[in-house]
């Protein structure tokens, strides 16, 4: 949490401390020689504070750019490791429960055959869209990488997770920029006592089960297969 806040607000906080600076020089002006004073208002207040905005900037879009996927704009692999391990820590801590889906897109090497990988690529943008726009403020849409995505459900039971993940499969088929592509989509409701390792175990059968039938919705409520 603490990473977050620093990247999100260090561009500020440098700004404060050139600010902080410059108060002082103003508090001992009296005893600064009168020719040197502006000089040492812009050197302790202005420079300081514009080296901090731009050097915090910086330094956010670089956390940024390695958790954010360039093709989609959506998290990446890597932040969803980060979160997963998070929100399983949120939900023993708080008793609450949480899903995850894992989605692969059903024979999307024909698109890229038929219509090139330029239209590949506005497909995974297209379904990115999809998945930001029809999910909730609080759950993790990511690109898993290729053509699977995962989202993230924090305190989501697996009855309210299944109706959003079955609208998302019906909007991505009918979309026509995403050229009717279909999706697989295994669905877990993780248990407090699940370790990440067995969670992706779990997600990959559940989704190897949808796989079998194609543009399908497959949830695991912890090894009780259910089709929607």
């Amino acid at each position: 949490m603490w990473k977050v806040f620093f990247f999100k607000y260090c561009s500020v906080l440098l700004a404060f401390v050139g600010s902080v600076i410059g108060l002082f020089i103003y508090l001992i002006r009296d005893h600064i020689p009168i020719d040197h004073v502006f000089m040492a208002y812009f050197l302790c207040l202005l420079i300081p504070a514009c080296a901090g905005f731009i050097s915090g900037r910086l330094i956010h879009n670089l956390y940024r750019s390695a958790h954010i996927d360039e093709l989609t704009n959506l998290w990446n692999s890597r932040y969803f490791y980060s979160q997963l391990t998070k929100q399983i820590e949120t939900m023993k801590k708080n008793k609450s429960s949480l899903c995850v889906a894992f989605i692969d897109l059903d024979d999307f090497k024909i698109i890229n055959d038929t219509y090139g990988h330029v239209a590949g690529d506005e497909v995974l943008r297209g379904i990115a869209t999809i998945l930001v726009g029809n999910t909730r403020d609080g759950d993790i849409a990511v690109r898993w990488g290729g053509d699977e995505f995962a989202i993230i459900f924090p305190n989501t039971k697996i009855e309210s997770a299944s109706p959003i993940v079955e609208r998302l499969r019906k909007m991505i088929e009918n979309s026509n920029e995403c050229h009717q592509v279909t999706i697989s989509v295994g669905v877990v409701l993780v248990q407090g006592d699940m370790e990440v390792a067995q969670l992706f175990k779990m997600m990959d059968d559940t989704l190897y089960k949808a796989k079998k039938t194609k543009n399908l919705v497959v949830l695991d409520t912890y090894h009780k297969i259910l089709q929607i």
